[in-house]
């Protein structure tokens, strides 16, 4: 699986039922309950009110997230499978092997689980595929959040540019006597400008405080990533800054071109 032993010991054959119960711990599990205490040796109480142990820690190992995506990593406790009493009637075995030997190795392990006993019932998939089974859920969230995101991204800018070619062709008189009174291009391209920057600013405000209150919300939908990540933040603004200045170039252009003798003719 890739989980890294950090110290102590792996199981091996020694660890078995009537021996003394040992656990391997994960580095998250360390932290929140051995905090400041070498784990290697500490004992734990575990299990429930008629079968509660003694557990010996023999090792610890690096955090892997355990059940899904969604709930991260948690506090772990890893048992022998030799060790245990009783074995939950599903149980999932994983089999190292390489991709040339996959077909030969699936046959064997049916044949083998096969004659351990006939009435198991079990399924072999290799495990690229139980990982892409898991994000299934999550890239689906994530394909949804992106389209909406980028529908009210569009829908924002459209109306964005409503405003702003209303304004100007309102202040359409006022421009063409800009014009003509000596006012360049960049002057009138400012002056747009300047109303969307207001808008823009007012806007990214409130929008900011709000995105700020409601992600504690969406916490249970993240990995590896906080609700209140500085860079996505910072990637989000200047997203909408960029479409927003997009969308008022269009008008803001159009009103630097105006013909000052036309606007006063029909004026």
């Amino acid at each position: 699986m890739g989980i890294r032993r950090l110290s102590g010991r792996d199981f091996d054959r020694s660890d078995r039922i009537g021996t003394a119960p040992v656990t391997i711990v994960n580095e998250t599990f360390a932290r929140r309950f051995l905090a400041g205490r070498p784990p290697v040796g500490q004992r734990i109480t575990a299990g429930g009110p008629r079968d509660r142990k003694a557990f010996e820690v023999v090792g610890v190992v690096s955090d892997a997230v355990y059940r899904s995506l969604r709930e991260g990593v948690v506090p772990t406790m890893y048992l022998p499978l030799a060790a245990e009493e009783s074995v939950n009637s599903r149980i999932t075995l994983t089999v190292s092997t390489s991709t040339a030997a996959r077909s030969t190795v699936d046959r064997l392990l049916a044949d083998t689980l096969d004659g351990v006993d006939p009435g198991l019932t079990f399924s072999i998939r290799d495990f690229d595929e139980f990982i892409r089974g898991g994000l299934t859920q999550e890239r689906l969230v994530a394909l949804l959040s992106g389209f909406f995101g980028g529908l009210a991204l569009l829908l924002a800018a459209v109306g964005l540019y409503g405003v702003v070619a209303h304004a100007v062709d309102v202040r359409r008189t006022e421009i063409g006597v800009r014009i003509a009174l000596g006012a360049n291009r960049l002057g009138i391209l400012v002056l747009v400008f300047r109303r969307v920057a207001v808008m823009l600013a007012l806007g990214l405000a409130a929008g900011l405080g709000l995105s700020l209150w409601a992600s504690r919300f969406v916490g249970a939908l993240l990995f590896q990533l906080e609700p209140h990540d500085v860079t996505t933040f910072a990637g989000a603004l200047a997203v909408l800054v960029a479409a927003s200045a997009l969308a008022a170039w269009i008008p803001a252009r159009r009103a630097s071109r105006i013909d000052p003798a036309q606007v006063l003719r029909e004026g």
